[in-house]
């Protein structure tokens, strides 16, 4: 499916959902910042010549100054991707001290991995700092071995090339700045290759997110191709969309207007609908698939008159921009049919660019069209 390829691709787009909570240089040498010491060196040479057999903890990242476990888990998941193998995801959280500069925190960080010693041979922390409103105007990562010992540290800022280029506006694009500057480092691959290969941290977060097992995929395929066939002549009812949390009827009757005007399906606007209560979280599939399944149950409890029913959620980014495009389709027995997501990683989002609910609705009559055609 293709909803599962692009999960495969983009891990999900997890950081499309953290904008409003809110690696340096791999050597100091290297931005005319001060030399990391000789012992330091050595320390660095070590790990490079481990490279991506390394072990390592990922422990939890700083977010707006507050430890994230779930962006530990995105960092881990990438650095999976790139080809490490002997990867851990930290659970004690690590705390900066306040205004700390970064050597600062490398050596709390020392202190830290010295009394909480990890099962690997090296722990990475990571630390995102910006402010809402702003953005991210730093990102910092550190290494240090299990005896505590600063191996490697690298501080990015809108000042230098990486951050310029890659311009990380959320986590998801600040983990991938990190990344970027991991990866001669670890001589680590790119994690957003077709072949990137997909390890325990990536099966353990898909397990996380309640997708359809593998028989459950094939069912609801088969009720894709029988909807595909009647659509044009099908009634669908389309419920109140939810945007930014809030049901909007207003939104219903527009986007069943556009629906019918490309006749795809015979779409009726409801005049109320399920008021879901949809969890934030870092990890974007599962609110998708929480809000599947939410629509099931609603459907399950509140059989419709028409053959289906349509349900679409959109979270906006700020007045002017939408972050993501989720919406189910289920028969009238309840049964899941489609569950798309689109965000800024896919095609037909970047086509239409979404700034409010109404082009949400269009993004939404677009993708219908593939499902219908």
């Amino acid at each position: 499916m293709e909803r599962r390829a692009n999960n495969r691709h983009r891990i999900g787009t997890i950081a499309t959902l953290c904008v409003a909570a809110l690696v340096g240089t791999v050597c100091a040498q290297d931005t005319g910042k001060p030399a990391a010491s000789a012992g330091q060196g050595r320390l660095l040479d070590k790990l490079k010549s481990a490279g991506m057999d390394a072990s390592l903890t990922v422990l939890p990242v700083g977010l707006g100054s507050k430890p994230s476990p779930q962006v530990g888990e995105v960092v881990g998941i990438f650095l999976e991707r790139a080809g490490m193998k002997n990867l851990e995801i930290g659970a004690t959280e690590f705390r900066t001290p306040e205004k700390a500069e970064l050597a600062q925190t490398a050596t709390a960080l020392g202190e830290f991995v010295r009394a909480n010693p990890p099962a690997t041979d090296y722990a990475l922390y990571a630390d995102f700092l910006g402010s809402p409103g702003k953005g991210f105007t730093e990102v910092r990562g550190v290494i240090v071995n299990k005896q505590g010992e600063v191996v490697w540290q690298d501080r990015q800022t809108a000042e230098d090339a990486d951050f310029k280029r890659i311009k990380p506006g959320e986590p998801m694009t600040c983990c991938m700045l990190l990344i970027e500057r991991l990866r001669p480092v670890l001589n680590l691959g790119d994690p957003n290759r077709e072949d990137a290969p997909q390890g325990k941290l990536a099966q353990r977060w898909e397990q996380k997110t309640g997708t359809l097992d593998e028989s459950e995929q094939k069912a609801m395929k088969e009720r894709q191709q029988a909807f595909k066939k009647a659509a044009s002549t099908a009634t669908l009812v389309v419920y109140p969309v939810r945007a930014d949390g809030k049901s909007n009827p207003a939104s219903a009757v527009h986007l069943a207007k556009l629906l019918n005007d490309a006749r795809l399906t015979k779409a009726v606007a409801a005049s109320d609908g399920p008021q879901l209560d949809i969890k934030g979280n870092m990890n974007e599939q599962k609110m998708l698939w929480d809000m599947a399944r939410a629509i099931r149950e609603h459907v399950q409890a509140h059989p419709p008159e028409a053959d289906y029913v349509l349900f679409a959620d959109y979270m906006m980014m700020s007045k002017d921009a939408v972050g993501t495009v989720h919406f189910a389709v289920c028969d009238r027995k309840g049964q899941l049919v489609i569950v798309d997501y689109q965000n800024d990683h896919h095609d037909d989002f970047n086509a239409i660019k979404p700034k409010s609910a109404e082009d949400g609705d269009r993004l939404v009559v677009k993708r219908l069209e593939g499902y219908c055609k």
